[in-house]
């Protein structure tokens, strides 16, 4: 026993070794995992047909000083370059489909913008040396464009002029005199009063009946 508890005491300084070595390593991916997700963001935004849009590129303070940023349109996991500019220099366009610029804090402008224009837009950051290069994304949702009818002069002709038809009968209220209400009141009380006294005219007659007949039976 004494044995098996030396051969123990001389282990456990190994075995505390790798576990700290362990824990350490684990500290260091899980630092690793937040430092990557926290380099990359993505929003969703939703813009009606027509309207002018600017997708954020955030830059902080420590991105100031960055080497260059660029914004992508992403198809299929492919990147198709739009702008890009470099610290202090005039922005470089690439071969885009449509017309953008550069706006405040490098935000991407599209202006007048379709369904064509729906889909995911990166923006990357090249930080300077001893920097960290950041990536942004935003998955963009024109509405459909609302079709307006032009404004000719037959549908002028069609709102302005309509077949005319016969004016609708005007109804007349007539407001009846106060003497004419009670009036009107009193005969049906009067009628009720009438109705109830031959009800009980006709059932004493019936009651008359009945006892004389009881008697000369």
């Amino acid at each position: 026993i004494l044995e098996h508890h030396q051969n123990f005491l001389q282990v456990l300084p190994n075995i505390q070794t790798v576990a700290l070595f362990s824990l350490n390593a684990v500290v260091c991916l899980s630092q690793l995992l937040l430092l990557h997700y926290a380099s990359q963001s993505k929003i969703d935004i939703e813009r009606s047909c027509n309207e002018d849009v600017s997708l954020e590129c955030p830059l902080s303070e420590k991105d100031s000083s960055f080497l260059s940023v660029a914004w992508y349109k992403v198809n299929n996991g492919n990147k198709h370059g739009i702008i890009r500019r470099s610290n202090g220099e005039d922005p470089v366009y690439y071969n885009f489909s449509r017309e953008v610029t550069f706006g405040e804090k490098q935000n991407l402008l599209l202006r007048k913008v379709s369904p064509a224009d729906s889909g995911d837009y990166e923006c990357t950051i090249s930080a300077n040396v001893g920097g960290q290069n950041r990536n942004h994304k935003v998955s963009l949702i024109v509405n459909e464009c609302v079709p307006t009818a032009p404004l000719t002069t037959l549908n002028y002709l069609n709102t302005t002029m309509t077949t005319p038809t016969s004016p609708p009968c005007p109804t007349q209220l007539v407001d009846l005199p106060v003497t004419w209400s009670i009036a009107g009141y009193a005969a049906v009380a009067l009628a009720k009063i009438v109705l109830s006294l031959i009800v009980i005219w006709v059932i004493r007659l019936r009651s008359s009946r009945q006892r004389y007949n009881k008697w000369h039976n």
